[in-house]
């Protein structure tokens, strides 16, 4: 029997009775024929759909022996070990097929994924480029491209890659929904809006295309229809914690019917062992969300430090000793001299802006102000500082060397490239571009290389306010400061030692800017930014929470409102019941 016979009888023997159907088809040919390699390369490929590892592997391993120089024998048996688990026999397998001939697309599609999830990112880059010269048309190879060049922080060229899957198969709602996860993360998020929408246009159950609009309409105000988003999600996987979550921290404070059972299913995940760690946080700092909106800082402390705890188990805790060591580290390196002696360095621009200070201490706030202002324009949080540090040749494991290892040229250089992105999206002839990554303050000395005329706005808030909102906000699991006071208490006194140094050495002009001195005079402070940026007063400053702009932070609902003072010493409804957090920061920090 030919092949392409054999293959559309096991097609139809799937269709018709699943796995074990053509797994009886495919065995009763081999009866019959036993030295058929294809058939043998099926078999293995259908026993590893049903689980069946060794027998997976001991087909495929025969049609290796019976047909050793066709590559798909060799592919097959390699897509069989990558089902399991085994990557690096797995590669070795593709490595093989593409040996014996060099020509073979799908051998080096597989061999760029298998090297991929090995971590060999460089061969695997090569691999799969050298499939789409061969196939210049596979959208799935396009996509694997594209996640390795972002990982690589290669963004444009990842966007470009997963615009390139999109041209190559109109209907595959994941290149659209990838493609549009990416367009968000650059700050393009009406653009990233259509193109999840048209994901789910062509897949109404696909399940990235609705959590990826729900977000995207968060960043852009729109709370009706991100919570819709999520309850769409919901309703096809009732399980599912991140939607579950993202659902919970939008909802009003009164819950009836539906959401009823959405909030009483929540509060028994959030309790229950047998559910992942990481789900169970996921679900835990939504339900803090919706019990703070409710005003019962009980149940939302509760449920904060069920979140706190189940993250903690699942990301681990803070390594005290190393951060206490980086901030030695970056305080015994940069020093007025340091930077005397770098006078030439980088570029003379003055438009950079960076706006740092801890998390949830109102640099989001400050942005808004900042980007209502008609010659200003606020860019978000950028990852490309700390990116363009990480790629300053040397000790990849204290970035913060990076400023001590750029020399002349370089600095230059990199300033050009950080320069493209902070404009991107800008209109021209604005004035000043903010950057608005908080942590930032690490990378101050870099910086000041790259743009000796930037200026910094340092935001600052009472530390317990602070430290209570970042730890009942889903932060990324790699902040592990987050989920602890004692950690946070830590890490804000090794931030304040930090910034006392910058204060003395760093040769940039810097603001101080008091979350609380701007919720008590908003024009004032708004006034005294404006003056610090060197452009004229508008009142449009004052009207900040009008502006449509994405907003890409945790704070994005807290702009979208007039000035309040609520926020103010938040932590003393939350004293009872979480005293650890005034115990923590009982002593100076």
């Amino acid at each position: 029997m030919a092949e392409a016979a054999l293959t559309d009888r096991i097609e139809g023997a799937l269709a018709d009775g699943g796995v074990a159907g053509a797994l009886l088809l495919c065995s009763a040919h081999l009866e019959r024929a036993p030295d058929d390699a294809a058939a043998h390369r099926h078999l293995g490929l259908l026993h590893a759909a049903a689980g069946a590892k060794g027998s997976a592997v001991d087909a495929c391993k025969r049609a290796c022996e019976l047909a050793s120089d066709d590559p798909r024998s060799w592919s097959d048996l390699g897509r069989v070990l990558a089902m399991f688990g085994d990557m690096e026999d797995a590669a070795r397998c593709f490595a093989e097929a593409v040996e014996i001939d060099a020509r073979f697309a799908d051998g080096w599609h597989n061999l760029g994924t298998a090297l991929k999830q090995s971590g060999r990112s460089r061969a695997a880059l090569t691999a799969l480029r050298n499939a789409l010269l061969i196939e210049p048309g596979r959208a799935d190879t396009y996509l694997n491209l594209s996640a390795l060049l972002a990982e690589a922080g290669q963004y444009e060229d990842a966007v470009e890659a997963l615009e390139r899957a999109v041209a190559c198969d109109g209907n595959l709602p994941s290149a659209r929904s990838r493609l549009a996860a990416h367009l968000s993360g650059l700050g393009k998020v009406r653009r990233a809006e259509a193109l999840f929408r048209q994901s789910l246009a062509m897949n109404p159950d696909h399940m990235d295309g609705w959590l990826g609009l729900g977000r995207a309409l968060e960043d852009l105000g729109e709370a009706d229809g991100a919570g819709a988003a999520y309850l769409n999600a919901l309703r096809r996987r009732p399980d599912h914690a991140q939607a579950l979550g993202a659902w919970l921290a939008l909802q009003p404070g009164t819950a009836d019917g539906e959401a009823r059972t959405l909030v009483d299913k929540a509060a028994r995940i959030v309790r229950d062992g047998a559910v992942r760690a990481e789900a169970r946080a996921l679900v835990g700092y939504g339900l803090a969300k919706y019990h703070d909106r409710r005003g019962d800082p009980a149940s939302a402390a509760q449920a904060g430090r069920l979140a706190n705890e189940a993250r903690r188990r699942h990301a681990g805790a803070l390594d005290r000793a190393a951060l206490t060591a980086r901030v030695d580290g970056i305080i015994s390196a940069y020093s007025p001299e340091f930077f005397a002696a770098r006078r030439r360095f980088g570029v003379g621009t003055e438009q950079p802006v960076f706006i740092v200070g801890l998390p949830r201490s109102g640099t989001t706030l400050t942005e808004q102000i900042l980007a209502s202002h008609p010659q200003l324009h606020g860019a978000g949080e950028l990852p490309d500082l700390g990116r363009l540090a990480a790629s300053v040749p040397g000790d990849e494991d204290a970035m913060w060397r990076a400023a001590a290892r750029l020399d002349e040229r370089g600095s230059r250089h990199l300033a050009g490239e950080y320069l493209r992105r902070l404009r991107d999206g800008a209109a021209k002839g604005r004035l000043r571009i903010s950057d608005k990554s908080p942590l930032n303050f690490f990378q101050l000395a870099f910086a000041a290389l790259l743009f000796p005329g930037a200026r910094v706005i340092h935001c600052r808030r009472d530390p317990r306010d602070t430290a209570l909102s970042i730890w009942m906000e889903n932060f990324n699991p790699d902040q592990h400061y987050a989920t602890d006071f004692g950690d946070l208490a830590h890490f804000t006194g090794e931030y304040e030692r930090l910034m006392a140094h910058w204060r003395e050495v760093l040769p940039l002009r810097c603001l101080e800017v008091t979350y609380e001195d701007t919720v008590a005079d908003l024009e004032g402070q708004a006034r005294r930014i404006m003056g610090f940026l060197g452009v004229p007063w508008n009142d449009r400053c004052l009207d900040f929470h009008t502006s449509e702009r994405a907003v890409q932070t945790p704070s994005r609902w807290q702009v979208r409102r007039p000035i309040y003072s609520r926020s103010v010493g938040r932590w003393r409804a939350y004293a009872p019941h979480l005293p650890e957090l005034a115990a923590a920061f009982a002593r100076p920090v």
